[in-house]
């Protein structure tokens, strides 16, 4: 039997009173309006009784909020999103506000027609990591509306707005400067055939320890859409034959180093005894892998405060039009076996 659905204009038949009375006590404005404590508390303890739950839309294109915030990953269920999420969620539901989740699938075309369904909804946010091949316009135009954007993990250089960004160099570098420390020269790199920024600046990172200290680049780049494929397993076993010398590789993602390091034992390369390894993002798995595995490490906890602050700055301040917070914080190196002693 489908549950009957109650309205403003019933509860208000219902008690004998106005429909105005009613929206002003559901919407907390009973008081300002000197509608009686004893009438506030006839319209609460109906609506109690008959279970009735106002319309989210129709609230939110009433009042022109909806206390929704929306984040917007390329793949929610990556554990480093997922964790932040989390993170974001707990802060966000002592404030009030909701948070809706998902996942771009790295696809510009999907991400626009999320955003465009979310403005229709009026919802009070956004946090975005901003796709391959999205436009810059529509994410600027976004940028200047009414309702706040933070874009998170990456940023788009040509959209000047709020951000919330590791420093994915001097992260790379803290790995690279291991290798080097524990004399482990012939260090190879395997990353995403991406150039979205945090990929950029992790490549640029080893590009300039090969030029400072004269050793001959060897990147392989895996297609960002196939890096779980059979195609990129035989690109880095490939990869692997054919730089026997290689002392150390780095590789600038967690899931390309469990692919990595998979291949590497098909192989039975030794690690470190043979070749010492260094991932970019930390993993549960890496604690109890075996050998276990050394990374850099994304301060989740700092991104999560950072973006949820900066989203309540913007939300209570709207009146300070143009004002972006861009915030960049320090990776860590996790040391483990992997790197070799």
């Amino acid at each position: 039997m489908q549950k009957k659905k109650h309205s403003i204009k019933a509860i208000a038949k219902a008690l004998n009173i106005s429909v105005t009375t009613v929206s002003f006590v559901l919407n907390g404005k009973a008081e300002e309006n000197r509608i009686s404590q004893k009438l506030i508390d006839k319209v609460r303890n109906y609506v109690k009784e008959i279970g009735y739950q106002p319309s989210q839309l129709a609230k939110s294109l009433r009042t022109g909020k909806s206390n929704i915030i929306v984040f917007m990953v390329e793949d929610i269920s990556n554990p480093f999103f997922a964790t932040i999420a989390k993170l974001i969620e707990d802060r966000a539901f002592t404030d009030g506000y909701k948070i809706i989740y998902c996942s771009t699938n790295n696809d510009a075309e999907k991400t626009t027609g999320l955003i465009r369904m979310f403005r229709d909804l009026q919802v009070d946010g956004y946090i975005l990591t901003p796709p391959m091949g999205m436009d810059s316009k529509f994410i600027e135009e976004l940028s200047n509306d009414k309702n706040p954007l933070i874009l998170f993990d990456r940023v788009m250089p040509e959209v000047d707005c709020s951000h919330v960004v590791i420093d994915n160099f001097q992260g790379t570098k803290l790995g690279l400067d291991l290798f080097l420390n524990k004399g482990r020269k012939q260090i190879g790199f395997i990353t995403l055939d991406s150039e979205q920024s945090q990929m950029h600046e992790r490549k640029a990172a080893y590009e300039e320890m090969c030029k400072n200290e004269g050793i001959k680049e060897r990147i392989l780049k895996i297609p960002f859409d196939s890096y779980t494929s059979e195609e990129a397993e035989k690109a880095m076993k490939d990869y692997f034959t054919q730089n026997k010398d290689l002392e150390a590789v780095f590789f600038a993602t967690n899931y390309l180093a469990m692919k990595g390091m998979q291949i590497l034992k098909e192989l039975k390369v030794k690690i470190p005894e043979d070749l010492a390894v260094i991932a970019f993002d930390d993993n549960e798995f890496f604690k109890f892998s075996t050998p276990s595995v050394t990374s850099i490490v994304q301060p989740k906890e700092e991104i999560a405060q950072n973006l949820i602050k900066i989203m309540f700055n913007l939300i209570n301040n709207k009146e300070e039009n143009g004002q972006d917070y861009k915030v960049v914080l320090p990776a860590s190196l996790k040391e483990r076996q992997s790197s070799g002693s």
